[in-house]
């Protein structure tokens, strides 16, 4: 049997011996030894009790003798009491493992590889540090001690409350796990995460830092939590006419923002007038970088991940024709395609019912534009048959978001075609779930069946895509 010698006195070593006498782990046995005078009397099959004085090394060597213990502990409140324990437990043994309590740091100038020392007042100080409002919550008796394991509890605010795991990239660092209700949730990418929900994070120190931040941070740091940059993607042989237009439109969002870049890859600069307008827009939070042939996939995937890109500008003519287009899906991250009418100009945000699990998933972003824009938001049900009867539950989200975010949400549940009513609609802004089996060649679409697929050949229209984990 694997005995652990622990020699007690003071408060601190009653309530550990109360503490392992309540945890029956069945390979463990306890020899406790205290003073003469000690209260500590707390009974258990694995624990036994020798009362000497353990200052004294023959005392000692006739307790370590009997029985070859796993690991000492020294747990007493009087500081030179313990050093003189310590000396006697390392003369009788060089490498038995030791865990050692601090009361008063003498014992922090100790090198010693087989003795662990637990400084209580860097253990009270780091306790009640985690206490404070808004601080990261890191492992400190587990893992490399390093905020490699951190936990965060998600507040109301949150751009990452209502969103499913899947739509989070998540790179260097994980959700591994989710505490809700007081259970103990294992994710998948579907499920989806709720304010309140504590999050226990695995990754590299400082990138879950910069995560803690992204978490705890209130809605209007959109893009994230796709990340934190702008992307506009030119191609001078298809946009020359627009170029300055969705230079202005870029810029109109970033300036709603503090502490974004928008980085401007531009692609078949052919133009010497163009390319010294785009660069006349160049500060020091706008980078325009330019190559001299098609933009291939490497390029906009090392672009992205260098710049932490959370949102692509892109016009439809850009999109339908480059190769990179079909790996689009792939980066998890914001699209917006540009529309004939300037993003300066929308007067509401619209999401269209189709699928409840994907209109629920792009609801929170959808909240955060309208809220960024300071727009309508308007949530469209359209049903040629007019049965309403399934959009309860979908409608019942939007309207507690609403609450949330303080915006108010119109409802609309009209009997008609979905395609014909939006194409009434003006200065509109469509948020659609952004799906990888989606198709942006407008003759394809004509063969799918789902609504976002057919919304994609409204031409006039400003669209939102949403990176989604499909069905």
């Amino acid at each position: 049997m694997n005995r652990v010698l622990i020699i007690a006195d003071g408060e601190i070593a009653e309530g550990f011996i109360k503490k392992i006498s309540t945890k029956n782990i069945s390979e463990l046995n306890y020899t406790i030894v205290v003073k003469e005078c000690s209260s500590i009397n707390i009974q258990s099959p694995n624990i036994e009790y020798i009362k000497v004085d353990a200052t004294s090394i023959y005392r000692l060597k006739g307790i370590c003798s009997k029985s070859k213990f796993l690991a000492t502990y020294i747990i007493m409140q009087n500081p030179d009491e313990a050093k003189a324990v310590y000396s006697n437990i390392r003369a009788i043994n060089k490498k038995v493992r030791i865990v050692l309590l601090d009361t008063n740091e003498q014992f922090k100038k100790l090198e010693d590889s087989y003795t662990n020392i637990v400084d209580v007042v860097e253990l009270l100080a780091n306790r009640l540090y985690d206490f404070l409002p808004n601080v990261p919550v890191t492992a400190q008796t587990i893992g490399l001690n390093e905020g490699e394991i951190m936990e965060v509890i998600v507040p109301f605010s949150s751009a990452y409350a209502f969103r499913h795991l899947s739509s989070i990239p998540q790179i260097k660092w994980k959700i591994v796990a989710i505490y809700r209700d007081n259970k103990l949730l294992l994710p998948t990418n579907a499920t989806m995460i709720r304010p309140r929900d504590r999050l226990l994070l695995v990754g590299k120190p400082q990138v879950l830092i910069n995560v803690y931040k992204r978490i705890r941070s209130k809605s209007g740091i959109f893009p994230e939590p796709f990340g934190k940059n702008f992307y506009l993607y030119l191609d001078v042989d298809r946009d020359r006419e627009n170029i300055e237009n969705y230079i202005e439109e870029a810029i109109y969002l970033l300036d709603k923002f503090d502490n974004k870049s928008l980085i401007i890859r531009v692609a078949n600069p052919n133009d010497l007038e163009i390319v010294e307008k785009i660069k006349s827009y160049e500060n020091s939070s706008i980078r325009a970088f330019f190559s001299y042939s098609d933009i291939e996939e490497g390029v906009i995937a090392t672009d992205i991940d260098e710049y932490d890109i959370g949102l692509i500008f892109i016009s439809r003519d850009s999109l339908l024709v480059n190769s990179f287009s079909k790996k689009l899906y792939a980066y998890k991250k914001l699209v917006y395609i540009f529309g004939s009418t300037p993003i300066k100009n929308i007067k509401e945000a619209v999401v269209v019912k189709s699928d409840d699990k994907e209109t629920e998933e792009i609801s929170s972003v959808a909240f955060y534009i309208a809220e960024t824009l300071k727009v309508k938001l308007s949530l469209r049900d359209y049903n040629p048959q007019g049965d309403f009867e399934d959009s309860k539950m979908i409608v019942e989200h939007f309207e507690t978001l609403s609450h949330v975010h303080s915006i108010i949400v119109q409802v609309v549940q009209e009997k008609e075609n979905p395609i014909h009513a939006i194409k009434q609609s003006k200065d509109i802004l469509l948020v659609i779930p952004f799906k990888e089996n989606m198709n942006f060649n407008t003759l394809l679409a004509l063969f799918k069946r789902d609504v976002d697929s057919l919304l994609l050949r409204t031409n006039s229209h400003p669209k939102l895509l949403i990176p989604i984990v499909d069905s």
